[in-house]
């Protein structure tokens, strides 16, 4: 099984244990905020200018087209394709209980700022890094079937996990940008440590917003 598809069957265990109301581990004590952020955050801290994430940029041989007088090679990055309308993640997580009622209080999602909506630039359409992400179908509780970013408490491990995810040029394939874990902890703040994905950094450190 590879690795994405067991970081989304994850996602999907989560979801059916806090709608069967199964948890391994004791859910955490709180208090939690309603939005949390990646301490220090630049637009390119995640995604970019690494060779493994080469794989989110659209290329010469990716199926757009672009006018280009050049000599475009097959490894030449198509910087004016793709998804350029999308609103700048900033690494920010909301809360949105209502709008995706099977997370709970303990997960936190990009998509669920106040107030954003279907659209462009209203908050389900992100660019960051090199990388863009949709929510699917602009639908919140549809958080899973598509790529996002989101920390949610597992309650079958026992601890907290920060999920990165791109939507991938034309087919549109989820990549797993960077996965980590903190282990233990009443809330999500803390330092996560990399699991796996394409962005080789080794820990990211979340605040309250």
């Amino acid at each position: 099984m590879k690795r994405e598809t067991k970081l989304k069957h994850a996602d999907e265990t989560f979801k059916q244990m806090i709608l069967e109301g199964k948890f391994h581990h004791p859910l955490p004590a709180g208090p939690t905020a309603d939005a949390y952020r990646i301490a220090g955050y630049a637009d390119g801290a995640v995604g970019a200018a690494k060779p493994g994430c080469d794989v989110l940029l659209p290329h010469f041989d990716s199926g757009l087209r672009w006018v280009d007088a050049a000599n475009p090679q097959p490894d030449d990055p198509l910087w004016d394709g793709g998804v350029r309308a999308g609103a700048t993640w900033d690494g920010t997580f909301y809360r949105d209980v209502t709008r995706y009622a099977a997370g709970g209080t303990f997960f936190w999602c990009a998509y669920f700022k106040p107030g954003s909506a279907a659209g462009i630039k209203n908050g389900f359409w992100f660019n960051f890094g090199a990388g863009w992400s949709h929510l699917a179908n602009d639908d919140p509780a549809q958080v899973l079937a598509g790529a996002s970013q989101r920390i949610y408490f597992d309650p079958g491990a026992g601890g907290w996990r920060l999920v990165i995810e791109a939507t991938q040029f034309v087919t549109q394939a989820v990549v797993n940008v960077w996965t980590g874990t903190k282990s233990g902890g009443d809330d999500p703040t803390g330092i996560y440590q990399r699991e796996s994905g394409c962005d080789p950094l080794a820990s990211l450190t979340v605040a309250v917003a």
